[in-house]
């Protein structure tokens, strides 16, 4: 899930001791239930729009790759769907789609969107109330040919234990979309576009911060360990983009402007494809595959 951001452009952080011991569950019940509407007013905010649109056209473009410009119906499971935007649009598409949330607000929320969905699914998506560390559980021994994983593994206390079995819901030959803070990012933002020299030597040496909307905390990834993790969980890196380059350098009032957003998306989508740019991005997307 995205986060919306404490103004319109997006989110403001501060150093926050990281629990190991608190799930991801029991945080986001306590923290996520009553902000929905915030939540949505940032995906209508400029750089919510934008954000969601990249990852829209990277999903695409891997799927393409993968299967075909028109990939077949698919088995699809959305891990922290939120609002279902992303997991709403393959349905319309005719893929199977399964929405999994812990927060039953974002779920109500979907469900009314997949109400009015046009064009009507032709499989109707199935919901279900329940956290990352249930999904093998709540999901019953079902696998599926694309999981998505979006802004969920940075506030996992434990994100590599949690990705073997996340990943066994995965056919064999099946693919994983996961979208995640990139640690590289937070030093640059803190020190250039902030001035704030302390919090980026303590984004840079890996500390967690707490998300001052949410009030939870989130410790950004560094590639090179989560590219690790997923290899031990079976799962090969096919390809990486970055999401958001540029944009959180730029002035909101340039961001509000909607002259500048088309340029900006193809700039975005472009930068996001290639090295270095895509490896200092805000967010990280990776697409891998199961093995087997």
């Amino acid at each position: 899930m995205c986060l919306p951001p404490k103004s319109g452009a997006e989110i403001s952080d501060r150093p926050q001791d990281f629990d190991p011991g608190s799930t991801m569950s029991t945080l986001i019940s306590m923290n996520f239930g009553e902000r929905v509407s915030a939540y949505e007013a940032y995906l209508e905010s400029p750089h919510g729009r934008l954000r969601s649109e990249i990852v829209w056209q990277q999903l695409s473009s891997f799927m393409a790759k993968s299967w075909s410009p028109e990939p077949p119906p698919l088995q699809v499971l959305d891990i922290g769907c939120g609002t279902g935007e992303l997991a709403l649009r393959l349905a319309a598409r005719g893929h199977a789609v399964t929405l999994l949330d812990p927060v039953k607000q974002m779920l109500d929320r979907a469900q009314e969107k997949a109400q009015v969905l046009e064009p009507t699914p032709s499989v109707p998506p199935r919901f279900i109330a329940g956290s990352v560390e249930e999904a093998p559980d709540l999901t019953e021994g079902k696998t599926f040919d694309l999981l998505l994983c979006h802004t969920v593994v940075e506030y996992l206390p434990s994100p590599e234990s949690a990705l073997v079995p996340l990943c066994s819901l995965l056919n064999s030959g099946g693919f994983l979309s996961l979208v995640a803070l990139n640690h590289w990012q937070g030093p640059l933002r803190h020190a250039i576009r902030d001035h704030k020299f302390d919090e980026a030597k303590r984004a840079l040496a890996g500390e967690s911060f707490r998300d001052t909307v949410f009030e939870l905390p989130r410790k950004a990834v560094v590639p090179e360990e989560l590219h690790n993790h997923l290899e031990a969980a079976g799962i090969e890196i096919i390809d990486q983009g970055g999401i958001l380059v540029f944009s959180d350098y730029l002035p909101p009032a340039m961001l509000d402007d909607p002259s500048h957003a088309p340029t900006l998306f193809r700039l975005e989508l472009e930068a996001g494809a290639l090295s270095p740019f895509k490896d200092v991005a805000r967010y990280l997307h990776l697409w891998g595959r199961r093995a087997g």
